[in-house]
């Protein structure tokens, strides 16, 4: 009798296992891979605290930043984040940072980053197990892509969906504006910027290195330099006035707007802008962009 009874709670424990855990898989956790459909049943509250869903925005593609705000991963992601919205503003393209729990305002706001942008799934579902995670979905909400930690790849295709849309302009507008907080740097209406595109993290880029540091001074006397690097760099001695490249994306702008295949992208790259932030010329060999600068 005894025998009996364990295996009825045996199988009733199971039992109600099986069910918890299909239950909490579809209604809580939800792992999408890329050709995945989120559901409409997903509900994002924005801001304000009013429910919306993914299908209740109106586009032709669609970003998705999924964040923790209690993740340190994801709030260093802001800043990222906050200059793909600025930068590569796309006429059929939404972006929406949606967070897991609350959304951190302040850190938002910090970033620069608008509250519209913002949603929170109120820790009742789960998009994925790892942020951050971001995704790239159509307009049917099928996703394209889903990218981890790194969005090198997703700037880029992002950038292809533009339509050729050259936003270089925009790129420099902000790297000057940067730069400029400090005070330090004082660009006249008439000059002209070097963008120089180091990275340190090679050998054949630290021969580049050495040859750029022997001529930097005299560089500098002919135009005005700054030094742009990828966030996962470190600033050499000679980069007097510095700019973070956030997962390469100003990068990734100009050498698209210069039709750099993706895979024949490489550093040096050095970018001459006019006065009015236009681009003059943009050179991937170190030793034709310093016989240039040297003779303007």
């Amino acid at each position: 009798m005894k025998k009996y009874v364990f295996l009825c709670i045996l199988a009733i424990v199971i039992l109600a296992v099986v069910i918890t855990s299909r239950y909490y898989n579809r209604d809580n956790r939800l792992e999408f891979k890329s050709g995945d459909t989120i559901p409409s049943s997903v509900k994002f509250i924005n801001a304000s605290g009013e429910d919306n869903r993914i299908s209740d925005v109106k586009s032709k593609y669609k970003v998705i930043f999924y964040l923790d705000g209690t993740n340190d991963e994801c709030i260093v992601r802001l800043g990222c984040i906050s200059k793909m919205i600025n930068l590569i503003k796309t006429e059929g393209i939404s972006y929406l940072i949606v967070w897991e729990g609350l959304i951190p305002t302040k850190k938002v706001k910090d970033a620069g980053i608008d509250s519209k942008y913002n949603y929170s799934v109120d820790g009742k579902v789960s998009l994925s197990e790892s942020k951050p995670t971001a995704f790239l979905m159509d307009e049917s909400n099928k996703i394209i892509m889903v990218t981890g930690y790194s969005y090198i790849s997703l700037i880029n295709k992002i950038i292809e969906l533009g339509e050729k849309k050259d936003l270089s302009y925009k790129a420099g507008e902000m790297i000057i504006k940067n730069v400029s907080k400090s005070g330090a740097f004082i660009r006249k209406d008439t000059e002209k910027t070097l963008l120089m595109f180091m990275w340190s993290g090679c050998r054949k880029c630290r021969e580049h290195e050495e040859i750029v540091r022997k001529n930097i001074d005299s560089m500098q006397k002919k135009i005005n330099v700054i030094t742009i690097r990828p966030d996962f760099d470190t600033r050499q001695d000679y980069d007097k006035y510095y700019e973070i490249d956030s997962e390469q994306i100003y990068f990734n702008i100009y050498a698209y707007a210069y039709g750099i295949e993706a895979s024949l992208r490489k550093y040096p790259m050095f970018v001459i802008l006019k006065s009015d932030n236009s681009v003059e010329k943009l050179f991937t060999d170190v030793n034709e962009a310093i016989n240039y600068i040297l003779g303007l």
